[in-house]
């Protein structure tokens, strides 16, 4: 990484960031993405987007605040052009989600996996709030700080998100829904 045009100083803070940041805004990433590709082309993207104004960035209050909503807004801008030439196949909306047993490990990671396909039908204000509160374990202000929000929009977020997801959740286990 090669930061132009900056000192020594201002590159060798920028190198220790990214070097530091790195493996918790993959992580960040994988639970707003689900895909470990996608996540990694998300916090490189977010990263060569925050590298090239390090100037400004490193002026942030918070540093890991800025570069985690930046990361949400590229996610979004990221997500409307694929939604705008993505194909969906049929055999993809007609997979059938039976998983082993839930006790055994590969239960555990069928288990794992159906939660984050469900986490990925959220829309992405409430994705990105799921994330944010139960991946990264920040407050509601700390949220609607990174997505530029209300603490208000962002306890709105968390209930639709959760309401869905309790009434998904029964449907992808094989289950009855709650009456």
């Amino acid at each position: 990484m090669r930061l132009f045009g900056a000192g020594a100083a201002q590159r060798a803070e920028a190198e220790a960031y990214v070097e530091q940041a790195m493996p918790r805004l993959v992580g960040l990433a994988f639970a707003m993405t689900g895909q470990r590709a996608d996540a990694e082309d998300l916090v490189q993207d977010t990263l060569a987007l925050v590298i090239t104004q390090w100037s400004r960035v490193r002026e942030a209050e918070n540093i890991d605040a800025y570069v985690r909503r930046t990361m949400v807004n590229r996610l979004s801008s990221v997500k409307r052009r694929k939604a705008a030439s993505e194909v969906i196949s049929h055999e993809r909306v007609t997979a059938d989600w039976s998983a082993p047993s839930a006790a055994s490990p590969e239960g555990e990671v069928a288990a794992r996996d159906t939660v984050l396909a469900l986490i990925r039908q959220l829309p992405d204000r409430q994705r990105a709030v799921v994330a944010l509160r139960y991946y990264e374990d920040l407050a509601d202000r700390e949220i609607a700080q990174a997505l530029g929000c209300t603490e208000q929009a962002v306890r709105s977020a968390a209930h639709s998100a959760l309401t869905k997801l309790r009434a998904l959740a029964p449907q992808s286990f094989g289950e009855e829904a709650p009456r």
